[in-house]
């Protein structure tokens, strides 16, 4: 059974795809080659966010220490990702429409933030949590 951490998480995974999948098909209705950049382009951000959030939802022992380094290697491992993601993009799509690229990815980490905006905050275990200590 999920707790309502992960399921956050992963609810918040499948908005960023759904998001970066439906703006790819609109934009693709115009030009496919457009299409598949901002596809591509939500894809560098959906795939670095799925490894940090696998960072920091992997069961750590009850070690501050433990859980601030997973952290630290999951965002310095997300800012890889996106940069290598941006490098293939651009150096073996082709033809890739650089404004659609950016587009894709800022819509789908926008998504990010709104789904964050709107999700009601943290769950009744994250809740129970920070009152128990």
């Amino acid at each position: 059974m999920l707790n309502d951490d992960t399921r956050v998480v992963l609810l918040t995974l499948l908005l960023q795809a759904v998001v970066c999948l439906g703006l790819a098909g609109t934009i693709a209705l115009w030009s496919r080659a457009a299409g598949a950049s901002a596809l591509l382009g939500g894809m560098a951000a959906v795939v670095p966010n799925g490894f940090l959030a696998a960072r920091l939802l992997t069961p750590r022992a009850n070690s501050a220490r433990r859980l601030l380094r997973a952290a630290w290697v999951g965002v310095i491992g997300k800012l890889l990702l996106t940069a290598v993601a941006f490098g293939v993009i651009f150096a073996v799509a082709r033809p890739s429409s650089a404004p659609a690229v950016f587009a894709g990815f800022i819509v789908t980490q926008a998504a990010l933030f709104g789904a964050l905006l709107f999700g009601g905050g943290p769950g009744t275990a994250t809740k129970e949590k920070l009152k128990n200590g």
